[in-house]
């Protein structure tokens, strides 16, 4: 079974879950999803680095030292400037998603071709924001102040969809690929389906599904073919063997963070955004060197 096919079927599946279970329990999938695969596709960074040719000068010290400067460095800059500091988040969350979706299948060199992975991440950052966005007006306040409208969610969301099937029209057309619109087509549909997954799904629940099922999972396996050649057993094995203590460290400071700001909602949206986009920032960095 390829992985089109299980993240088709696992989509599914979450879908028919929604209809299934409560709140509560989706939550509780989300929380243990994210804390699960969801921090562990982040959790070999260094290991990924060691692979790339001008980065083998450095030992490990000198690299894991880098690394969690750029963490440490990027969960205070957020602290102090969260509104600059959610921007840059989405911003490179969104590159990253549409990076890890459509990196294998636009072809072109042309550095526009970064322009549309990063429309395509926002598309999906939208899709979410508008089947939610009374939950996410009050999680933008929280961190930055700034009161937004539900029309801007909506307002973007058409921008974003728009400017994606306009660039990918363009690529798949202008390009030797002969079954570019059967590709259109496909992701259309698939844009379709995340929005009718959520709009019937919590918010936490919207974003899980497509982080892990959409992203990770793919990640998780692009990962493992870059530093162990293909992906079986065995390999998956060593790379959870690699990741455990950073993976292990990651869940043990957002449990404690969950843990004491259990009775202040708004500081625990602030520090858990924030520590999200410390460990994605240098995350995205290393992904796209991989992509190289």
């Amino acid at each position: 079974m390829n992985l089109k096919t299980v993240k088709l079927l696992l989509t599914f599946f979450f879908l028919w879950v929604t209809t299934q279970f409560g709140i509560d329990i989706e939550n509780l999938l989300a929380y243990i999803f994210v804390l699960s695969l969801g921090i562990l596709h982040g959790s070999n960074d260094l290991k990924l680095i060691g692979n790339f040719s001008g980065e083998k000068i450095y030992t490990f010290r000198t690299k894991l030292s880098i690394y969690v400067f750029v963490v440490l460095f990027s969960f205070c800059f957020f602290l102090i400037f969260p509104t600059i500091g959610f921007l840059l988040f989405i911003l490179f969350s969104g590159y990253h998603f549409g990076e890890q979706h459509l990196a294998e299948k636009i072809k072109s060199k042309h550095w526009s071709k970064y322009f549309l992975y990063l429309i395509y991440g926002l598309l999906v950052f939208f899709l979410i924001f508008q089947t939610h966005s009374n939950e996410v007006i009050v999680i933008i306040y929280d961190i930055t102040n700034i009161t937004l409208s539900t029309t801007f969610f909506s307002y973007f969301l058409f921008i974003t969809f728009i400017t994606f099937i306009s660039l990918l029209i363009f690529y798949l057309v202008y390009s030797n690929y002969k079954n570019s619109l059967i590709q259109l087509f496909e992701e259309v549909v698939y844009v379709f389906l995340f929005y009718i997954l959520f709009t019937n799904s919590t918010l936490l629940w919207s974003f899980a599904i497509y982080f892990i099922v959409w992203h990770a999972l793919p990640s998780l396996n692009d990962q493992i073919i870059n530093i162990y050649g293909q992906t079986n057993l065995t390999n998956i094995i060593k790379y959870l063997r690699v990741s455990f203590l950073y993976w292990g460290l990651s869940v043990i400071g957002i449990s404690m963070l969950s843990y004491y700001t259990a009775d202040n909602t708004a500081l625990f949206n602030l520090l858990f955004v924030a520590l999200l986009a410390s460990i994605t920032f240098p995350h995205a960095i290393v992904i796209f060197k991989m992509q190289r």
